[in-house]
């Protein structure tokens, strides 16, 4: 397995196992296997192994081995979030029912995350995206003009924005900013998502930067519950003498 510098052995050998899994209660291989496979010493195979029943797909039976989980913690649609390319896989693995698509006037705020002009106005995407047990996320996205304007006729119900902006575009997403808040649902959210006015969601604002360093989509995002669990990895730099 080739290594990716930057992020811990132990997620990525948990990304790899996941993808393997068949949600079927089989067992899974040894870990001293697992420690041959992936050429590292077991205390990092026991990570990512309990990364992996943490999230509900795996579980160890004593004297037996470790299984995959044939319930829910095997659904292919639960994703934990650690990267850019998760966020873009999520709406692979998705489907967006589209609301609106316009040029609006934005409020300073957004101006702000997209350094644009006071006043200026930008492309407005907002749409519901669902699973296979219903909808779940209600986004609100915003993007400059011109970006809006070139994907305007693109179908977004298998993709997202930033998917879009990546393959028809071609401007690689580098990284984002997230504020991650509690919120009661808003009416017109909660009946799109099909809950109770107030009900509490997790609100998530994000924007989104190139490989240049320009901001090219702030989405405003309302979630429901745990179907969609994030990861945040903290490291730190290397110190300079």
């Amino acid at each position: 397995m080739d290594y990716r510098p930057g992020i811990p052995r132990y997620l990525q050998i948990a990304d790899a196992v996941r993808q393997e899994l068949r949600g079927e209660g089989e067992r899974i291989a040894s870990e001293h296997a697992l420690c041959a496979r992936f050429k590292v010493r077991r205390p990092t195979i026991r990570q990512a192994l309990d990364v992996l029943v943490q999230e509900g797909r795996l579980y160890r039976h004593a004297g037996r081995g470790t299984f995959s989980t044939p319930t829910a913690g095997s659904d292919r649609n639960l994703r934990v979030i650690g990267s850019v390319g998760d966020m873009i896989a999520l709406g692979d693995e998705t489907w967006f029912k589209l609301i609106a698509r316009e040029v609006v006037r934005v409020p300073a705020n957004i101006a702000q995350a997209l350094r644009l002009a006071p006043g200026s106005s930008a492309y407005r995407v907002s749409g519901v995206r669902h699973a296979e047990t219903g909808p779940f996320q209600h986004v609100t996205a915003y993007v400059p003009t011109a970006i809006g304007e070139a994907l305007s006729d693109e179908d977004l119900s298998k993709t997202s924005l930033i998917g879009a902006i990546e393959r028809v575009l071609g401007v690689p997403i580098k990284f984002l900013e997230q504020v991650v808040d509690a919120a009661l649902a808003p009416r017109q959210v909660a009946e799109l998502l099909q809950l109770r006015p107030r009900t509490p969601l997790l609100l998530f604002e994000r924007t989104y930067f190139a490989a240049s360093g320009e901001p090219v989509e702030h989405a405003i995002t309302y979630q429901t519950g745990r179907r969609y669990p994030y990861r945040v990895v903290l490291s730190r730099a290397d110190r300079r003498n």
